[in-house]
């Protein structure tokens, strides 16, 4: 199409990621400063003195480069193995550590958000969470946020009358599920409602499960779209408001936990293990209990060790494929990547270890012909994205 002219066009770099994979799996190698692509082009030109005169008729393109120069501002030891072209790393004292609850807030659009950089992750597990739940009795709030999030802790009351209200919230995220665990079912409550904050009023939510705490249950809604904050016992935060009309219920409803909701992989969300140097990842799954941006916790382990060693110079060129990202925040430009399917990695100078600067290890990218394996782009090709 054509070319219109767009201020939105102008753009600033960030969101700088470049992915190597040597064969054994795409790596991201890290944060890139000092980032520049260099294209260089060696002419042979061809002159005539017909006219009397020494003039240049022709310029014929002999050879074609193209390289990316990058520097690694964190000196772990696979960056270290690159530019010293070490071999396999061993790890000292190897073991795990277990990381519980880990609170990930899904991008929008369910875009990937890291989980560490220690290493693949293994034994994960997601759920949701809610960061508030009170009792309010007519006059006092009960705070029961952390038995609501206990799977195993002492069972709380809930809505003994009409004049109590059961306030659910999350501090970051609107919410589509609640999952109930009753541990007294409740008896004679009329009129249950849930209700959320739509900017002005209180507004029911049409929910699906037993919604009036009578049975274990999941309570479902849709999340709605004007659902905005409001303050509850001094905290600003999306509100759940839970009500029934019953002056003296039969029984009172007493809870084990509510908002403790297991998520089911690839259903609810989705893992990417990574491997030993990159992100462990997750994000959410449409269609399935998360709204998109929402907050969830997520416990696995990691590997850990004590000291990781690469011997020097016991490998050749390091050759493999590529992929540059730049992907600036909204409002500062277009997002592009530059795939390349055929390179290697070279050192780049020396490593200085300076102690009023960053320590920095510098590389060269130099791509490579692949007319065998992608004759319609053998040094690679740039997709620019279309953000309006």
């Amino acid at each position: 199409m054509p070319q219109i002219h767009d201020t939105d066009n102008y753009t600033v770099p960030g969101g700088i990621k470049l992915f190597f994979n040597d064969g054994t799996g795409e790596v991201d190698l890290g944060n890139m400063v000092d980032v520049s692509i260099g294209r260089d082009t060696n002419y042979l030109e061809h002159y005539t003195n017909r006219p009397g005169l020494r003039r240049k008729d022709k310029v014929i393109a002999l050879q074609e480069s193209i390289s990316i120069e990058f520097a690694l501002d964190e000196p772990v030891v696979n960056n270290f193995k690159l530019f010293f072209k070490g071999d396999n790393v061993v790890n000292q004292s190897a073991g795990t550590t277990a990381v519980v609850d880990h609170k990930a807030q899904l991008g929008t659009s369910y875009s990937f958000v890291s989980l560490t950089k220690k290493g693949p992750i293994t034994s994960y597990s997601a759920r949701q969470f809610l960061d508030y739940c009170y009792l309010y009795n007519g006059s006092t709030y009960v705070n029961n946020s952390v038995e609501a999030d206990t799977s195993a802790g002492t069972p709380f009351a809930a809505l003994a009358d009409d004049n109590d209200i059961l306030y659910i919230g999350k501090k970051n995220s609107i919410f589509k599920k609640v999952v109930v665990d009753v541990q007294t079912a409740s008896s004679g409550y009329t009129s249950v409602t849930w209700k959320y904050w739509n900017g002005s009023t209180w507004s029911t939510l049409s929910t699906s499960g037993t919604a009036d705490l009578s049975a274990d249950a999941s309570v479902t809604w849709t999340a709605p779209t004007d659902w905005a904050k409001t303050t509850v016992n001094g905290v600003s935060a999306y509100w759940v408001k839970i009500e029934q009309t019953a002056a003296s219920p039969a029984t009172p409803a007493t809870l084990n936990s509510i908002g403790r909701g297991a998520l089911v992989e690839n259903t609810d969300y989705a893992i990417d293990l990574g491997t030993a140097d990159s992100d462990a990842r997750v994000r959410g799954v449409s269609g399935g209990a998360l709204v998109d941006g929402e907050e969830i916790m997520v416990s696995f382990t990691y590997p850990t060790v004590s000291a990781q060693i690469t011997n020097f110079v016991m490998v050749g060129s390091v050759e493999g494929s590529a992929r540059l990202e730049v992907h600036p925040q909204s409002g500062r430009g277009l997002s592009f990547d530059i795939e390349i399917p055929k390179c290697q990695i070279n050192s780049k100078g020396n490593l200085s270890l300076n102690d009023q600067e960053f320590m920095k290890v510098p590389f060269e990218l130099v791509v490579l012909d692949d007319t065998d394996n992608t004759p319609t782009y053998p040094y690679g090709r740039i997709l620019v994205y279309d953000t309006q």
